[in-house]
């Protein structure tokens, strides 16, 4: 392990943790963290502060299946009956509509408005016989809003704005870190759950021999072999046996020479907390550019602070929980809502309704989540108490009582 600069010291001397997918990382607590692309099952984008812009959104992507329309054969319309249909998800407010971009199968989206955000779920190409609407109402009822800097105690993948605690077949998450005091430096991480096979394509030296492969090709095998290679190996990182590659790439034309390093490591088959990681750090960087201007910190500094974030990677622990309760109390106790209207505050609410059965009248009940039916005691009949119907779901209002860390 390299020693910190004085330059690194008061950067990492204060940090924070970052949930990403099943994991945290910690970083310098000025970093900005920017989410990339999430899936779980399939794509999920985020779109903060637009759950009330689902209409907005719905008639974009019906404009767009209009014009899809116009490349569909008339045999095509008997195979997709669905296309260009809008369905209600399980979610209040929720929306789902049909499309087809290649002709083939649907284009799936569910428009999902939690609290005040809005979560988008797509698929851009379905048969038209395989399910998906369960899945996307499946996640879209267990979808709940997350701080950026809300670390959930339960298992589950934290994406962009929400958590979402289940495990799906596939599973992905990416999060990029950008430093203020060095700005052309960015770092990366993207970890995808395998399926019933590995993926060793990706290798650090498998690229780096294509890419020597590709430079000779081409005349610029003299360019390409002045790059200085700081470390290369094999290096376990966490619960991963992956190959760590650390280099200056050459000056060449308008690129300047930067930093590029990577480790990679296949994961394993099929698990959650094991999945295929792809971490990197490029210095140089400007406009999203790439060695476009000169790196801002040295060989040394960039090796010491690659090797203090990297290694903080793990996977997220109960005990990683943030105190979110009592941070985020913003509904004040006795607040009320109405069955099917979202949910504010997490915490314990109880039904005003003075029939409802013990096992309904308080229920903990999340932010983002649709506030539910009531279970009423109801006045039965010779034949309904006969057969046991002694109780009915009824819409309610639900009233705050308490917090969740509280004992109510």
């Amino acid at each position: 392990m390299t020693t910190l600069s004085s330059r690194l010291e008061p950067l990492l001397a204060k940090t924070r943790t970052v949930c990403f997918g099943r994991f945290v990382m910690q970083v310098p607590s000025t970093a900005v963290v920017v989410y990339g692309p999430a899936e779980v099952e399939t794509p999920i984008r985020y779109f903060q502060g637009q759950a009330d812009k689902v209409a907005e959104h719905l008639s974009a992507r019906l404009a767009e299946i209009e014009n899809e329309r116009r490349f569909l054969l008339k045999t095509d319309i008997p195979r997709l009956p669905l296309f260009g249909k809008v369905i209600d998800g399980v979610k209040s407010g929720q929306k789902i509509v049909f499309g087809s971009k290649d002709q083939v199968g649907y284009a799936v989206y569910s428009f999902i408005p939690v609290g005040k955000d809005l979560f988008v779920q797509y698929i851009d190409s379905i048969p038209p016989d395989e399910e998906i609407v369960n899945s996307f109402n499946a996640i879209a009822s267990h979808l709940r809003p997350r701080a950026q800097d809300e670390i959930p105690a339960e298992p589950g993948s934290c994406i962009e704005g929400g958590f979402i605690p289940l495990e799906k077949e596939y599973e992905r998450a990416t999060v990029g870190i950008r430093l203020q005091e060095f700005p052309d430096v960015h770092i990366s991480v993207d970890v995808h759950k395998n399926q019933e096979s590995l993926a060793d394509r990706s290798s650090p030296s498998l690229l780096r021999e294509q890419a020597k492969q590709a430079a000779e090709g081409d005349g610029l095998g003299v360019v390409f072999a002045r790059a200085k290679i700081l470390r290369q190996g094999a290096l376990q990182l966490e619960g991963w046996k992956g190959e760590e590659m650390a280099l200056v790439t050459p000056a060449y034309k308008d690129d300047k020479a930067v930093h590029e390093f990577r480790f990679h490591s296949a994961g394993a088959v099929r698990d959650s907390l094991q999945p295929e990681i792809d971490i990197r750090l490029d210095s140089g960087v400007k406009d999203n550019r790439k060695a476009h201007v000169n790196p801002s910190i040295s060989d040394e500094e960039a090796l010491a602070l690659w090797d203090k974030l990297i290694r903080t990677i793990r996977v997220r622990q109960p005990s990683d929980a943030t105190p979110t309760m009592a941070a985020t109390r913003q509904t004040p106790i006795g607040s009320v809502v109405r069955t099917g209207e979202i949910c504010p505050q997490t915490g314990w609410w109880e039904c005003t309704e003075s029939k409802s059965t013990d096992r309904s009248a308080k229920r903990l009940l999340r932010a983002g989540e649709p506030a539910p039916l009531a279970q009423l005691d109801s006045k039965s009949g010779l034949w309904q108490r006969f057969f046991g119907e002694r109780q009915r779901h009824m819409p309610a209002v639900w009233k705050l009582v308490g917090f969740d860390d509280q004992n109510v």
